[in-house]
């Protein structure tokens, strides 16, 4: 009976082997940074870790996801009831916004690997926000003030755009939009922005309601005002241009309709005013040679110095009108006049053409 003795105590001792370990307790495996700057460089935390079994236990190695994130840690062994630390340092220089990273602890203990987990949200540096967000609207940084729409068609139902708007404080800002036009709208999405994030301000144009044809030019105004009142807070607002060229669509018509249509023949293509020394004025002659009527939606110029003081509403078929141009000396700078009058149409083949103007002012 005696081996039997010897062998129960041989599996007891093997048995208490086997379930003495050490065992990984955190006290914490979670750290939010919060918002900070980026030029306020590396930030760091710790994390602690218990081995709360009844044998010691080492940490072998600690993997990060980012390369951004760097890590130090305890290497000697660690006893029962010893406290372990793994130092993680995230790097915020060129990682501007929100961040999650993750870290994997691997032990000889049970668990054999830990998830330790960061996060945050960086501040980008004061000149990479000059250079990505030139526009200021106090704490609100944008990155342009101008929207070019480019070409629409009246028949068109809606165009769209977009402006990133980044805030810079370390407060929550709220967006106020509004528009000089119906036809405009803006949106901010969110409009309410924390530190650090990014908004759009969301453009919508309808071409059909656009109050001129041919060049549209709207502004809206954005304001940022802060959620809480502080000696850091900044308010402020800024204006934003919209720029539309509005056309006729002409796209739909049939080869029939085309035959049919009006067409602009203009007799001269420049205006010479010579020496200017007075007020004078120009004519213009508008020929119909197609088979309708010739309707003029617009003449302007963007010379203040010029301007059309008659303009037919339309020309019937065959028959001629005039456009009279005024040249006003005393706003002419320079001395030297340079510019072009565009006569939008609705010749479906040369909706928009220009006449040039020039001239010297007589001292």
């Amino acid at each position: 009976m005696w081996y039997r003795c010897v062998a129960m105590c041989a599996l007891a001792c093997l048995c208490l082997g086997a379930y003495a370990q050490g065992e990984v307790k955190w006290l914490e495996t979670e750290h939010d940074f919060g918002t900070f700057q980026e030029v306020n460089g590396k930030v760091s935390c710790v994390m602690r870790m218990v081995n709360s079994g009844d044998k010691p236990l080492v940490i072998t190695r600690v993997q990060s996801s980012c390369g951004c994130t760097a890590t130090e840690f305890t290497r000697d062994e660690v006893a029962p009831g010893d406290t372990a630390r793994v130092t993680l340092t995230y790097n915020p220089k060129g990682r501007p916004g929100k961040f999650e990273k993750d870290v994997y602890v691997y032990t000889t203990g049970v668990p054999r690997r830990s998830q330790l987990s960061i996060k945050g949200k960086v501040i980008e540096s004061p000149l990479e926000v000059d250079k990505r967000y030139p526009v200021a609207a106090g704490a609100l940084r944008m990155e342009n003030r101008v929207v070019p729409m480019g070409e629409l068609k009246r028949s068109m139902r809606g165009s769209n755009a977009s402006i990133a708007a980044y805030n810079v404080s370390p407060d929550t800002i709220v967006l106020f939009t509004q528009g000089s036009n119906a036809h405009v709208e803006i949106k901010a999405l969110p409009d309410t922005v924390p530190p650090g994030d990014v908004a759009a301000l969301l453009i919508h144009y309808r071409a059909k309601e656009a109050p001129l044809w041919g060049f549209n030019v709207d502004t809206l105004v954005v304001s940022a005002e802060p959620l809480h009142e502080s000696i850091t807070s900044q308010s402020g607002l800024a204006r934003i241009y919209v720029m539309a060229q509005v056309l006729e669509d002409f796209d739909g018509m049939t080869p029939e309709q085309r035959e049919k249509a009006p067409a602009l023949h203009l007799t001269t293509d420049k205006v010479d005013c010579d020496r200017i020394t007075q007020r004078q004025q120009h004519a213009v002659e508008l020929h119909n040679t197609g088979h309708s009527d010739l309707l003029v939606r617009r003449v302007w110029c963007p010379e203040p110095a010029v301007k059309a003081v008659t303009v037919p509403d339309k020309v019937k078929k065959g028959k001629r009108a005039q456009v009279v141009l005024e040249v006003d000396p005393a706003l002419i700078e320079g001395g030297m006049l340079n510019t072009t009058v565009t006569i939008m149409t609705n010749d479906p083949d040369s909706p928009v053409q220009q006449v040039r103007v020039v001239g010297l002012v007589a001292k």
